[in-house]
């Protein structure tokens, strides 16, 4: 399964990577993401990385050097406590990787675009099967009902 990192933290040497390639995830987003994960990986002595999978979820994990005492339990603890209160952060997050980096979020946007030109629905159709495919096609007539 591969997984991309957006932002890792590390209380090793006070400093975070953020991925360049998600610098357009919109400023305050990145903010408290940054400050969040710094947080949580400076309080239980971890490397702290979140990111997605290949299919746009979203995933935190740890990571501890085995030579420095990392709390693995309050790790766990920390990272629950952070989904459940920064949720509405979370699914931003999630919405704005579906609508920027998904391919479906690509066909929505495309749709849009076209209904924008005044192409008729069966010419969408058409642009987005040839386009994506049969199953994009499927999708579409589905955002179009």
């Amino acid at each position: 399964m591969e997984k991309t990192i957006v932002i890792s933290a590390s209380p090793y040497n006070h400093k975070y990577y953020f991925e360049p390639s998600y610098n357009d995830i919109p400023s305050e987003i990145q903010e408290e993401l940054i400050e969040s994960i710094a947080a949580i990986a400076e309080k239980v002595n971890a490397i702290i990385s979140l990111g997605f999978d290949e299919v746009g979820h979203i995933f935190i994990e740890q990571t501890a050097d085995e030579s420095v005492f990392a709390d693995d339990i309050g790790a766990e603890l920390e990272i629950k406590r952070f989904q459940k209160e920064k949720d509405e952060l979370l699914k931003s997050l999630q919405l704005w990787y579906m609508i920027y980096r998904s391919e479906q979020g690509q066909i929505v946007k495309e749709i849009v675009l076209m209904q924008s030109k005044g192409l008729e629905l069966e010419d969408i159709l058409d642009e987005i099967e040839a386009k994506y495919g049969e199953e994009a096609r499927v999708f579409a007539e589905q955002v179009l009902d």
